[in-house]
């Protein structure tokens, strides 16, 4: 959906997924399980990032299919 304000800058949408409770949330849980992975079980970066790129996109999904109703 476009922005009906002409004005609203074209990060307006991050800037409102980011402010969005359930995406930061989500966003929080992903960043503290790979700091968990990280440096309780001395996890590779390779496991590190793709649990950082898995809990990013879990979040995105969580934020559209929660805004569907």
């Amino acid at each position: 959906m476009r922005p009906t304000n002409k004005r609203a800058t074209p990060l307006s949408g991050a800037r409102q997924l980011i402010t969005d409770e359930g995406f930061t949330v989500t966003m929080l849980t992903a960043v503290i399980a790979a700091a968990v992975l990280a440096f309780g079980f001395d996890a590779t970066a390779d496991i590190v990032v793709a649990t950082l790129a898995l809990g990013a996109v879990t979040a995105l999904a969580e934020t559209r299919l929660h805004r569907r109703g």
